[in-house]
């Protein structure tokens, strides 16, 4: 039997991702699977293998068997899944956002304090080799420029429902945002946006942000996410670093990177994007290890309160301080 044993609530895409991550992890394994759909919650169990498949959650938070749960749900149910979770005593891998309102983001840090047990927010855009690698190339950046632009969303697409997904720069936001705070090294103090609802006109949710970011250690962010149009040059995710005379450009969805040391460029490739099964990798080991993963509410709670300013700041006009 593997030494970690997990239950997968939510089984749809990302879970499904997860759960083909965790089938190349010898050490741990899903025993159960829960979804709201019981046909995607048996497709899984028949897929990835494991003991039973339902459409109770209850069933799996008070199952002792299990250590440590996976939340892929849809966003509005995530805070709630997660502070039942925390409960129940069981280890935490949750889906981004960590939330959609700070009020939300504040009590599942405060359940899982309480509990005791560790939790993990899936920024997956942590582990790539080469987002790594540029940190380490420019610890220190002056300025850094983080670029997320995805074609227009569907109207009908969950994750544009204004309740269930909270709209393209709500739902990915925390993705940038949580990059660009890894690579100021430091708080955010400072933001001023602009932008507004551009590709889905009438909705209550913004779309488009262009925003500029002070952190506390010093350095400055340029932040911009939406759903207009996506590149074909650089690709969906773009991040962009400058200190000390060198630079690094990360694009190609941060397989390919150029580095210019103040002399010499050069251009590194990775064959894939790896960033699902190293972020696995860390929470089993951190399980395994019985130390806290390098990711934490902390970090869920300051992608979604960079976002939740740039809207403010788009809706008021005003600079926000953090």
């Amino acid at each position: 039997m593997p030494s970690i044993r997990l239950g997968l609530i939510g089984c749809g895409g990302l879970g499904r991702v997860h759960a083909d991550c965790v089938s190349k992890i010898p050490e741990a394994a899903f025993l159960a699977y829960a979804d709201l759909v019981e046909t995607a919650a048996q497709a899984a169990l028949r897929d990835f293998g494991g003991e039973y498949a339902t459409t109770d959650v209850e069933k799996v938070l008070c199952d002792p068997r299990i250590d440590a749960v996976y939340i892929c749900t849809r966003h509005d149910s995530h805070a709630s899944l997660a502070i039942a979770a925390a409960k129940a005593g069981k280890h935490i891998l949750i889906e981004k956002p960590l939330a959609l309102t700070m009020a939300e983001c504040e009590a599942v840090a405060r359940a899982v304090e309480a509990a005791g047990v560790m939790m993990m927010p899936a920024f997956k855009m942590r582990f790539y080799p080469l987002v790594q690698k540029a940190h380490e190339f420019i610890p220190n950046p002056q300025v850094v420029v983080g670029q997320m632009m995805d074609n227009r969303w569907g109207d009908d697409h969950w994750a544009q429902d204004p309740v269930q997904g909270g709209a393209n720069v709500h739902s990915q936001g925390c993705h940038t945002t949580d990059i660009l705070r890894y690579f100021a090294g430091g708080e955010p103090k400072r933001l001023w946006a602009s932008g507004g609802t551009m590709t889905h006109p009438g909705h209550p949710c913004i779309d488009q942000c262009v925003a500029s970011i002070q952190f506390s250690s010093g350095q400055v962010a340029a932040w911009i996410q939406g759903d207009a149009a996506t590149s074909p040059f650089v690709s969906k995710f773009f991040f962009e670093l400058f200190g000390d005379g060198k630079s690094v450009q990360l694009y190609d969805r941060l397989k390919k990177a150029t580095f210019f040391d103040g002399q010499n460029t050069w251009i590194e490739e990775r064959p894939e994007e790896e960033g699902f099964q190293l972020e696995n990798r860390e929470f089993i080991s951190a399980l395994l290890e019985g130390r806290p993963p390098i990711l934490s509410a902390h970090d869920g709670i300051q992608a979604t309160r960079i976002v939740l300013a740039a809207d403010k700041a788009i809706r008021t006009g005003e600079v926000q301080e953090l």
